[in-house]
């Protein structure tokens, strides 16, 4: 009788830390990043500017992003900025709707640097590749809160 209870108290224990080590994966696997219009001479955040969310997870590499207040029916591309420039790495394209509201998704490895939503004029490039910067229009793109994979004192934040 005693042993059996001791079994059933290890296989409770053994599932509860299943259960906990489950549930403390799926809340760190889903991360956020906000993008926003910045003032390029102080690159502070313009209030009630145009701004994004980036939700994306690191083990997949899967992303999706939003936007809103864009310019409608207007091509724009989320890129990778690693403070080479004006080299840049392209993650996907695609065209604002009729309200200027963006969704776009894909897959990416690298979560570190800067990431900014620009327009598809100022960028030459493929999806997936490298590219280049050819046009600087700051007040036109939208840059990230914070560097990723930088130490802050503003912790990347999860999404729940």
């Amino acid at each position: 009788m005693k042993t059996q209870r001791i079994l059933q108290i290890q296989v409770l224990a053994a599932l509860l830390i299943m259960l906990t080590a489950v549930a403390c994966y799926s809340a760190s696997g889903k991360k956020k990043l906000l993008l926003f219009t910045k003032n390029p001479a102080t690159w502070d955040i313009v209030k009630n500017g145009v701004s994004g969310k980036m939700v994306y997870r690191e083990l997949t590499g899967a992303f999706s992003l939003t936007a809103a207040g864009l310019t409608p029916r207007s091509s724009y591309t989320l890129v990778r900025y690693a403070d080479t420039p004006p080299q840049v790495e392209i993650l996907a394209t695609r065209v604002s709707d009729t309200r200027g509201t963006l969704e776009l998704s894909g897959v990416w490895r690298n979560w570190t640097k800067k990431f900014w939503l620009v327009p598809s004029e100022d960028v030459k490039g493929k999806v997936g590749a490298a590219g280049t910067l050819v046009n600087w229009r700051p007040e036109r793109y939208l840059f990230e809160e914070k560097p990723l994979g930088i130490a802050c004192s503003c912790p990347e934040p999860e999404e729940p």
